[in-house]
């Protein structure tokens, strides 16, 4: 199979958080309009201007020739570092033999992400402005207190923080009413498989909006729908429309067990999530799903065996249709999120205690990543360096629970 193919330029929609259209959400590059000058925005363009633009056509050219794509870097990279991507080659015959010499692709997409701007109830530690408008605004009022830290926060870019423009802004592109409409009617018409990400989609009226729209036009029972859920808030509306759908999955973002999802996940509660988890687990029925969705990062890989072992405790011994898990989603950014950061010594600690438990492939190579030295004693020291002070600061505005006495061990591991 090729290594450079996928079917996404063939067949999925992706709308980024600030409206901006995009092949799918691992890639950061906006889909540039055809003058190369603006970007493909859906508060003024459709889903179907982009689709044939020309740089749509570019890409499935390239993609056919075997050329690597810019847009598509970050799979590589985990590919190469033997995790798991969501490059797929589903199809690929197919789509190439009903693409024209020029790239065109004239059936519509089948397969959609929407992230629901970036209204958000909580401010996790791996967030930033870009998916939550209350982490910019903490972001943007611990830097009145703190001017100096603020512009350090700015200047460190990813390492720390992966957004910091125009902090406590509404990403709300969804309320266009123009392109609101031809959105619902395009999903309602063509999408079979549709992934709804935020912010928080459950906070978002137009979420809902949307599952009535569908279900009026008798198109619910054709699609297979993900919510992606910090499990913080639940309507009773699903009740009447989950069980229409052909199929649905709730993917559930928590990190940890107890106080530290909490830390993680400021400022949600445990018994809360667990709560909405058992809202799901009644709705299942024969056509639904719930999938635990951790972030992998430095501040929960010590307890990975620990979760895996709750989730499997709650979901009844063992996953099955009803029950998945899924590694999509370890924290490559900012770089003080990543696990692999953290002090040699603490790294090779945490990895033994991993390995007395045995799960899959995909926990293997974790370890295997842990254990690898990735940058230089220097590049070390910065970051550790970079992850206490923007945890410190964070930690005292929040007066909560710190990373410090949570972790002791790392504590002690990290001298700076």
């Amino acid at each position: 199979m090729s290594k450079v193919f996928c079917e996404k330029p063939f067949n999925h929609n992706y709308i980024h958080t600030n409206g901006k259209m995009r092949l799918c959400c691992t890639t950061i590059q906006d889909l540039p309009t055809d003058n190369n000058y603006n970007l493909f925005d859906a508060n003024t363009h459709s889903i179907r201007d982009y689709w044939n633009s020309n740089r749509m056509k570019e890409i499935r050219r390239k993609m056919i020739a075997g050329d690597k794509i810019r847009d598509c870097e970050r799979c590589y990279r985990q590919e190469e570092q033997g995790v798991q991507s969501l490059r797929s080659t589903g199809g690929m015959a197919e789509f190439i033999a009903k693409t024209e010499e020029d790239g065109t692709f004239n059936n519509p997409a089948t397969t959609m992400q929407i992230q629901l701007g970036n209204i958000c109830n909580l401010k996790c530690k791996m967030c930033s402005q870009m998916y939550s408008h209350m982490h910019g605004m903490e972001t943007r009022d611990i830097g009145k207190q703190d001017p100096e830290w603020l512009h350090w926060v700015k200047e460190q870019g990813a390492n720390v923080n992966n957004w910091t423009n125009e902090l406590g802004v509404k990403q709300e592109w969804y309320k266009n009413i123009e392109f609101k409409s031809k959105m619902f009617e395009h999903i309602s018409q063509n999408i079979l498989h549709l992934n709804i990400i935020g912010g928080e989609p459950t906070l978002i009226p137009e979420f809902y909006e949307l599952f009535e729209y569908c279900d009026k036009q008798g198109t619910l029972g054709d699609k297979t729908v993900t919510l992606v859920t910090n499990l913080t808030n639940t309507n009773s509306k699903l009740t009447t429309w989950l069980p229409k759908l052909k199929n649905w999955s709730i993917w559930a973002s928590v990190d940890g067990v107890e106080a530290r999802t909490e830390y993680i996940r400021y400022p949600s509660k445990w018994n809360k999530i667990i709560e909405s988890l058992e809202f799901y687990r009644k709705l299942l029925g024969t056509n639904g799903n719930i999938t635990l969705s951790p972030a992998i990062q430095l501040l929960n890989i010590d307890q990975l065996d620990d979760i895996i072992k709750w989730w499997l405790d709650w979901c009844g011994g063992e996953l099955n249709k009803k029950y998945g898990f899924t590694w999509l989603a370890t924290v490559w950014y900012p770089l003080i999120c990543n696990p692999n950061i953290a002090p040699r010594d603490w790294r090779l600690r945490v990895a033994e205690k991993l390995s007395k438990y045995k799960f899959d492939q995909n926990y293997e190579n974790i370890i295997k990543e842990l254990k690898r030295d990735q940058h230089t004693p220097e590049k070390y020291k910065e970051l550790q360096k970079s992850f206490v002070k923007y945890n410190d600061r964070q930690d005292k505005y929040r007066q909560c629970k710190t990373w410090r006495s949570l972790l002791p061990d790392l504590e002690k591991a990290i001298k700076v």
